[in-house]
């Protein structure tokens, strides 16, 4: 009762929010949100293989290194993570239409959860209460003009992802795995349940595919080897990269610097720079393909 509470009164009190009805609209317009051109889901079929670290880094890389104008919303309700590993602080402001200002963090427009209720206290809501939070934080903020929003998905395949699928026009999925066998038996059912919601898939990334010993450099793969790349190619979908366990990956989270601010130089920030640029390609693809009407992005 008390988390109902606090978020009523953090979106707006009595008077609330207000979001699109649809009733006489264009239902395929209505899951527009205004100002924002591309929706970019960051998922995952389980949790623990670093989706969330993927869309910071992503989120941080588009907006840096490629100019991008980028939000990043943390739709993972019940853990959320976004306000650490960027650093947010203090709770969004609400403009005269009652909608929540994201707070910006290195040059990204963010909006999380974990910005609206206290510092590690529970969320104990059930489904409906879930759907309503994550539908205030979309079209309940005022995003202002969006190239990219990217959008940290909760873990695994049920109401939330469906729901978050079904009522945002999702540009495309970015599926994030390691090369282990359970993780890539997870990433699998992620790709059917957004190919059921007709979400294309933008491709997988490979992350914590092998730790470079720092006394000599030599490659450990953990998890296995070339994973994710093998799955890509039985299931038809692009292999956009590899990203190695380093240290500097999990300090920046902990800091709340992301490794591509942090270490811009270092060999996982060029993998997600270039992740970055192979996702905005995806997106042009697909505009060409007819997918979506978007204008041309220079890399």
């Amino acid at each position: 009762m008390k988390n109902t509470i606090r978020l009523h009164l953090a979106l707006g009190g009595r008077r609330g929010l207000a979001v699109q009805s649809g009733k006489g609209t264009n239902p395929k317009q209505n899951l527009k949100i205004e100002g924002i051109k591309d929706i970019v889901a960051v998922a995952s079929g389980k949790g623990g293989v670093g989706k969330s670290t993927t869309a910071v880094n992503l989120a941080v890389s588009l907006a840096n290194t490629l100019g991008l104008r980028v939000g990043l919303l943390d739709a993972d309700v019940y853990g959320p993570s976004i306000t650490m590993m960027m650093k947010l602080h203090g709770k969004p402001q609400l403009t005269e239409a009652r909608k929540m200002t994201p707070i910006e963090s290195y040059g990204v427009k963010c909006m999380s959860m974990g910005s609206l209720i206290p510092e590690g206290e529970a969320i104990v809501w059930r489904g409906p209460m879930v759907m309503k939070a994550l539908e205030q934080m979309t079209r309940g903020v005022n995003w202002g003009n969006v190239d990219i929003l990217v959008v940290d998905m909760p873990p695994g395949t049920g109401d939330a992802q469906i729901s978050i699928s079904q009522r945002l026009q999702l540009s495309g999925a970015l599926i994030v795995s390691t090369p282990q066998d359970v993780a890539l038996m997870d990433a699998r059912r992620g790709v059917g349940m957004f190919s059921q919601v007709h979400v294309p898939i933008l491709g997988i990334l490979e992350n914590m595919s092998y730790f470079k010993c720092p006394n000599c450099s030599e490659p450990y793969y953990i998890f296995g080897k070339g994973g994710a790349q093998k799955t890509a190619q039985e299931m038809g979908m692009k292999f956009l990269g590899e990203v190695p366990l380093e240290t500097g990956i999990r300090h920046g989270a902990d800091e709340g610097i992301p490794i591509v601010i942090s270490s811009p130089n270092s060999f996982v920030s060029r993998a997600y720079n270039d992740l970055a640029r192979k996702i905005v390609t995806r997106l042009e693809e697909l505009g060409r393909e007819g997918e979506f009407s978007r204008p041309e992005i220079n890399l």
